[in-house]
């Protein structure tokens, strides 16, 4: 693995286990929300080294940290948000909405409008994606109680 991805991986485990930190987490669920953050970025690294546009490798990203934070909120009977806020935080745009910005105020309008609009696609992607699986997920019990009667 080469020195710049180990490094990126360990920047996003250390950014969403700071995140979970703040936003007081239980402690037994930091590692866990450091894990989902990291796989999150692998799989935009993945993904855009693989020539995807950034709007769908940050929606891959954000499907694998919400399935991670499913799991992992089974598996330690915690909220799934406990998990999923974190995970999420590296993949969130704020670079491009910092970059929008600064456009919009040199009066570079060509630009704030593209970068706004890549923004805007990339956050919408992070939305639908946890959307899609957490209504998988809604849809699986709602299934499961049908057939087992419950």
């Amino acid at each position: 693995m080469e020195k710049s991805l180990l490094f990126q991986l360990i920047s996003a485990f250390l950014v969403s286990f700071s995140f979970a930190i703040l936003t007081n987490s239980p402690k037994k669920t930091l590692v866990f929300c450091g894990i989902s953050g990291m796989v999150g970025w692998l799989v935009n690294i993945i993904f855009l080294r693989s020539n995807f546009s950034p709007v769908i490798a940050v929606f891959f990203a954000a499907l694998m940290v919400n399935i991670f934070s499913e799991i992992f909120a089974r598996l330690l009977k915690n909220p799934v948000p406990i998990f999923l806020i974190p995970g999420i935080i590296p993949l969130v745009p704020g670079a491009g909405m910092y970059n929008t910005m600064t456009a919009l105020i040199k009066n570079n309008f060509d630009t704030a409008i593209k970068t706004g609009i890549q923004t805007l696609l990339i956050a919408g992607s992070i939305a639908i994606a946890l959307m899609l699986v957490t209504s998988f997920n809604w849809i699986f019990k709602v299934f499961q109680k049908i057939k087992f009667g419950k």
